[in-house]
């Protein structure tokens, strides 16, 4: 009787221990379900043998999704620097004040104007500006927008793909010659002319060019933001390979700024979404 009671005793004891144990294992998996991240981020800038950072770069995470914008500035003296941080810093608040899980398109066609404005009541008229590429992940879905000559890709399944088009003259001569609107010798000759054309700082900075259609993101999908300092200071093979690399985001990120060009003035900024996404 006493020996059928202790037995009991033990039995209870041990299913006690089972049970705290499966209570403790559940609430490490919801621990780390509540903390993980739908996107991790890392973002870098190389000042090359500029005196002056004209680049600026930020995320910010919210519960209307994660923003990313980058800015890459022109002009001389502080100008650029002064559009750059300008830019990113607008379009930063309003997301912050305004953002929404929808209509993304309208928030990026209030924000760019905005920010044009106060470039322009910050630096004298046509003396400087800005490249801004923002790009907005919502519930697993990517939307963009671009003026000036950044560049946004997406690395997916071991391959980089380009995104963006951009606003330098050689591009929009392409498009104007495949579209019939000019003659292929005075697209040829304008195409040897790297020039930017459209940029926020002017009174009238062109179209905004804006993905129409969100792009649906794939697990270890990488979206890469990146400015022309860095795209034109590495191989695309080269960024290629390190993307593949089995490493942390971070450590991506300074692979590949510790492989552009030392001259170049520049920043980059990757977004790996990390969910299954169906």
């Amino acid at each position: 009787m006493i020996s059928d009671y202790i037995d009991i005793r033990i039995m209870i004891i041990i299913a006690s221990m089972i049970l705290i144990g499966v209570l403790v294992a559940v609430r490490i998996v919801l621990v780390k379900i509540i903390l993980r991240k739908d996107v991790l981020t890392a973002l870098r800038l190389i000042i090359g043998k500029e005196e002056i950072q004209e680049d600026a770069v930020t995320v910010v995470e919210t519960e209307k999704g994660i923003l990313g914008v980058l800015a890459d500035g022109l002009g001389k003296k502080e100008v650029g620097r002064i559009s750059s941080e300008c830019a990113v810093k607008v379009i930063k608040d309003l997301f912050i004040a305004e953002g929404s899980k929808d209509m993304q398109n309208y928030f990026f066609n209030k924000a760019y104007n905005k920010a044009n404005h106060e470039i322009i009541s910050r630096v004298d008229s046509e003396k400087g500006g800005t490249s801004v590429l923002t790009a907005i992940i919502v519930d697993g879905y990517l939307h963009y927008a671009l003026v000036g000559d950044a560049m946004l890709s997406i690395f997916r399944r071991n391959e980089l793909y380009k995104i963006s088009r951009g606003h330098s003259i050689d591009v929009l001569a392409e498009n104007q010659y495949l579209a019939g609107k000019i003659e292929k010798n005075k697209a040829v000759s304008v195409l040897k002319d790297k020039k930017l054309l459209y940029y926020l700082g002017q009174a009238s900075y062109g179209e905004i060019e804006i993905n129409e259609e969100p792009i649906k993101l794939y697990k270890d999908d990488i979206v890469v933001l990146s400015s022309k300092g860095v795209y034109n200071g590495i191989r695309w093979i080269e960024l290629e390979n390190i993307l593949r690399g089995k490493k942390s985001i971070d450590e991506i990120c300074e692979d590949i700024i510790s492989k552009v060009d030392k001259k170049n003035n520049g920043s980059i900024l990757l977004m790996k979404y990390t969910l299954n996404n169906r």
